[in-house]
């Protein structure tokens, strides 16, 4: 699915017509059409699907605070961990030519 295509993630409708492989599968494909000026670098990526791997909220590939894809959130910069006062990890800033990752 193409991220400029306006369609929407809908966790339930794609639990009930996809195992767990092809969910993780599409949205592999949703990070990977997702435009550079959104998307996270990829070493922050990875980080932010570690903590999220850990977290006691994670439940299906879905974050069980605000719904959503971790996959997903992790992958856009200007996103950040749902948990309110200590969040696992942050917005992704950019400096001039210099990234600075935070948290």
């Amino acid at each position: 699915m193409a991220y400029i295509s306006g369609e929407i993630l809908c966790r339930k409708c794609m639990l009930e017509n996809m195992d767990q492989a092809d969910i993780i599968r599409h949205l592999d494909s949703y990070v990977a059409d997702l435009p550079k000026d959104v998307r996270a670098n990829e070493d922050e990526y990875q980080k932010r699907l570690t903590l999220c791997a850990s977290c006691e909220y994670l439940l299906n590939a879905a974050c069980r605070l605000c719904g959503c894809y971790v996959q997903a959130r992790a992958a856009k910069k200007n996103q950040r961990c749902p948990i309110a006062k200590h969040p696992k990890w942050t917005e992704q800033i950019e400096k001039s030519d210099e990234i600075v990752i935070t948290r």
